[in-house]
């Protein structure tokens, strides 16, 4: 599913991917097995103990006067100071904060006014070695600028990482039949080594002088790819595994300049045998790492091993990507591998060369913190399911284009001026790694285990001596109570930590758990509940107003009266009593809500001067006043809905409301909003007959500015399909087969390999929706029905795949891409993007297969898919895909832009009849 577009050196070969592997190769260093790892470049703000975070102040000028915050993750303020800028500019200060990631905002007030700045840093404990096992991808293979490795491979290893994923693609290191060039390699590689890195090579991918520059597809291509491994693994006899190719299976790369080879696994498997073949008779010390598979092809998989690419791997390599999904799915999906390799009676390592989320400002993009959490999230379940060596992907950003979703998939920002920024993955990595050194060995973290202790909890056990860290992390902000025997040290996912006991008595402590892990170091097993003595719950939010919880002591089990104290940001919130046997509940407010977003206020709470809770209120905190716009029909005709919805407690001003639509301009004056109010125009779209850009801005009282911008497509009323207003029960069932159908498969294109006409693959489908749900119903004929991937990966099965989004076709910004698979006579549902990702809701689908035909049927509440039926426009596409038993042969497609390119502008656009 996953097609990425990498920065290239060169227009024409426009891709690379790196790897990492289990310790390959690491110096001995400490019992870990890992090498020490060198100082970070402070230039970097990455500080590790006992140096002290020492920053300068950026854009400053002589004589300024600076205000310093630093925050931590959620906003909770930690520390502030002031500062004087001297005769030449410069502006140091050294922050007084121990481990952890942390934000400084900078206010700069000089003649001319006041100015504001931001920056990252992080403080990081002292870390013995590298930890075999834990890697990371890079692109060094591209070149120094900006993938400089001067300054990048000191962060690598202060992070404790061991081994890079990279390589030089074959298209530049044999730039002449039979010539090689690998000064690039040669040049970064003696800078991991300077940095005590290892790498893993990643064979890849084609050559314009073999196979008219496609991937590989004859003997005479796959010997000059063959000879190209051994002239690389001659530039690094020592390093201890290469990987062979890089996701075969998807066009990016299997397919490239239009390959007969195209991503079959026939192919793949006699590449990899004339590479390992080729590569054993030079250096049979040598570990082969295969197939790198752009997520988890369980068929193809099985394809390949059917051939015997075990024979030629000792270890097994998967890239599970499931961005913007949580990674709950993969623990199932690495098991599926490790079943399927041991079905041929032998036994092979699992790798995971590539995982990663982007945190760009895309749909299918997650915010910063979840990007850390879900890294540490994934490579621990990775290790407590059997994975021997962990990847992520990439190490910094490609980019500086928030909204390019490629570019922002780093642990750091991009390097300029000869340093780098950390992001709060690096931080979270980083920790992970120091959590890890108690069970690392030299092949990797060994012994972890993975179970779920209360519903909603994920703990991981990290074994170690004198005692055991547990990992707890929960899918959303809850509390939940933790016993330990006396008391523990809890880590938080960027390294701070506290020391915690349970109440008196009991030992047992609150704990708001969240999707940021948490580390729990502790001599004995600990145990997870969900009866909590402390609670606090926050309410909504709006920007300006205060930051309101409940906070609930439950003391119905107690004999004895509880005096709890609430602190947060350095003060006391409150003070609770409550009776032997009762509970107390109390209004608390922790600050204001100075910004919309994500904000986090973190509490802890006292009895009898120990810390008994650590609490965490999550609030979303939104504008008072939101603006949304939207193309309807109004009395049939084409129009831009504007709306201001006032969701806040008081009245709200809009000095000033202005829109602009390709030609047509306007604006009102003086709105007042009242609470719970909304307001509501519509500007007349007549005479568009094209696509037009539009800008609508609201300024508020306050002078705070919301803008809604997009383009606004009119569509003839005749190339408009309908939707018939009609409920259909989700059972499988297809009650519409003798009402008009919306499409057939007839209409649509064929994207397939080996295609056998309408018994191979054909399908018909019905539309319809109501006030509350839409609906779709597809009775498709497929000769063979194969399904056994699941989760995110369920498109590679027979599957539907569709795409709605509201308004006309290319007007949404963000859709809803929705499947549905019959696996294991079992329903799996996936949403790859849309307000939510990951599977339905129970009821939301069913697929019944009957003879040769497979029907869906799908029933979506349209609050569920965020779209406003009452503008009476979708636009719509779907595909159904095809698997014979050999991974997905294609698929067939009516309209288009879920297939290939993610486009809602190929679309085709529907009126949903009253």
């Amino acid at each position: 599913m996953k097609r990425r577009s990498f920065l290239a050196a060169s227009a024409a070969m426009a891709s690379t991917v790196t790897v990492t592997g289990l310790g390959l190769g690491a110096r001995p260093a400490a019992a870990a097995g890992g090498t020490a790892p060198g100082a970070a470049p402070a230039a970097s703000n990455v500080f590790i103990e006992p140096a002290k975070p020492q920053l300068t102040v950026p854009h400053a000028q002589p004589g300024d006067r600076i205000a310093v915050t630093v925050s931590v993750p959620g906003g909770d303020p930690v520390w502030s100071g002031s500062l004087t800028a001297d005769a030449a500019g410069r502006a140091r200060i050294t922050v007084p904060v121990g481990r952890g990631y942390y934000t400084a905002a900078y206010q700069l007030t000089r003649a001319s006014g006041t100015v504001t700045a931001t920056d990252t840093f992080c403080v990081l404990g002292a870390i013995a070695a590298t930890v075999p096992g834990l890697g990371v991808n890079t692109h060094f293979g591209f070149g120094p600028d900006p993938w400089d490795p001067t300054v990048l491979s000191p962060l690598i290893a202060a992070a404790g990482i061991a081994t890079v994923r990279d390589t030089e693609e074959w298209w530049g290191a044999e730039p002449t039949k039979g010539t090689y060039d690998f000064s690039l390699y040669r040049q970064y590689r003696a800078s991991l080594v300077a940095n005590g890195l290892t790498d893993l090579p990643v064979l890849s991918f084609n050559n314009a002088h073999y196979d008219g520059g496609a991937t590989p597809y004859t003997d005479a291509g796959r010997a000059g790819f063959a000879q190209y491994a051994v002239e690389l693994v001659k530039q690094n006899p020592q390093v201890a595994a290469v990987e062979v190719f890089n996701e075969f299976n998807i066009p990016t790369f299997g397919a490239r300049g239009g390959s007969p080879a195209n991503c079959q696994p026939d192919y793949y498997f006699l590449l990899l045998q004339a590479t390992v073949t080729e590569l054993r008779k030079h250096y049979p010390h040598l570990r082969y790492v295969a197939p790198a598979s752009s997520g988890v092809p369980i068929d193809w998989l099985k394809a390949v091993f059917d051939l015997g690419g075990l024979d030629y791997v000792d270890a097994v390599s998967v890239h599970p990507y499931c961005y913007p999904a949580a990674p709950d799915q993969l623990a199932q999906q690495l098991r599926q591998v490790d079943a399927l390799v041991r079905s041929y009676g032998v036994r092979r390592d699992l790798w995971i060369s590539e995982l990663g989320w982007t945190d760009a400002t895309t749909q299918r993009s997650v915010d910063a913190r979840t990007q850390a959490a879900y890294a540490v999230q994934s490579a621990a379940t990775a290790y407590a399911t059997g994975v021997r060596d962990f990847f992520w992907y990439d190490f910094m950003d490609d980019g500086t284009d928030s909204a390019e979703q490629e570019q922002n998939f780093g642990m750091v920002r991009m390097v300029s001026g000869g340093s780098t920024r950390p992001k709060p993955a690096y931080a979270a990595y980083a920790n992970l790694a120091r959590q890890l050194t108690v069970a690392a060995t030299p092949s990797g973290p060994a012994g972890l285990t993975r179970d779920a202790p209360a519903d909603g909890v994920t703990r991981v056990m990290i074994p170690g001596r004198p005692g055991t860290t547990w990992m707890l992390w929960a899918a959303a902000p809850t509390p939940f109570a933790v016993t330990v025997a006396g008391t523990a040290i809890l880590t938080d996912t960027y390294g701070a930590a506290v020391r915690v006991s349970g109440a008196p008595g009991a030992g047992t402590f609150s704990l708001t758990l969240g999707p940021e892990p948490v580390y729990l170091a502790s001599p004995r097993p600990l145990a997870v509940a969900g009866s909590v003595r402390h609670r606090l719950t926050a309410h909504e939010a709006k920007r300006g107003e205060d930051l309101k919880a409940t906070w609930l002591v439950d003391n119905t089990g107690g004999d004895r009266p509880v005096t709890a104290k609430l602190r947060s940001g350095g003060r006391i919130v409150a003070t609770a009593v409550a009776a032997a046997g009762a509970r107390s509940s109390t209004e608390v407010v922790l600050g204001t809500a100075e910004a919309a977003g994500r904000r986090t206020v973190h509490a802890s709470v006292t009895e009898d001067d120990g810390v008994v809770a650590l609490l965490a209120a999550e609030y979303l905190v939104a504008e008072p006043l939101t603006l949304s716009v939207l193309h309807v029909l109004k009395d049939g005709q084409d129009a831009l809905r504007v709306r201001l919805a006032n969701s806040g407690s008081t009245a709200q001003d809009v000095p000033s409301l202005a829109w602009a639509v390709g030609p047509v301009r306007g604006s009102e004056s003086d709105l007042t909003i009242a609470a719970g109010a909304v307001d509501e125009r519509f500007v007349p779209l007549a005479g568009l007959t094209a696509r037009a850009p539009y800008e609508v801005e609201a300024t508020m009282g306050d002078g705070a500015q919301l803008t809604s911008t997009g383009d606004v497509v009119v569509v003839a009323a005749s190339d408009l399909r309908h939707v018939p207003r009609r409920t259909v029960t989700v059972d499988g069932v297809n009650e519409l087969a003798g009402s008009p159908r919306t499409g057939t498969s007839s209409e649509g294109t064929v994207v397939m390999t080996g295609y056998q006409g309408a018994q191979d693959l054909s399908f018909d489908f019905w539309l319809s929706h109501d006030a509350d749900r839409f609906y779709l119903t597809v009775a498709a004929t497929d000769d063979v029905h194969n399904g056994s991937a699941i989760g995110d990966q369920i498109w590679q099965n027979d599957s539907l795949q569709f795409a709605v989004g509201a308004g006309t076709p290319g007007e949404a910004q963000t859709w809803n891409e929705i499947g549905a698979s019959l696996v294991g006579g079992a329903v799996s549902t996936w949403r790859w993007s849309g307000p939510s990702t990951g599977a339905l809701l129970a009821g939301d689908a069913a697929v019944v297969r009957s003879g040769t035909t497979t029907t869906y049927e799908v029933g979506i509440a349209w609050s569920d898919l965020g779209i406003d039926p009452s503008g009476g426009l979708i636009s719509f596409s779907m595909l159904v895909n095809d698997n014979d038993g050999q991974g997905r042969k294609g698929y067939v497609e009516w309209a288009s832009g879920i297939g290939d390119a993610k486009d809602s502008a190929l679309f085709n656009g529907f009126v949903l009849d009253a």
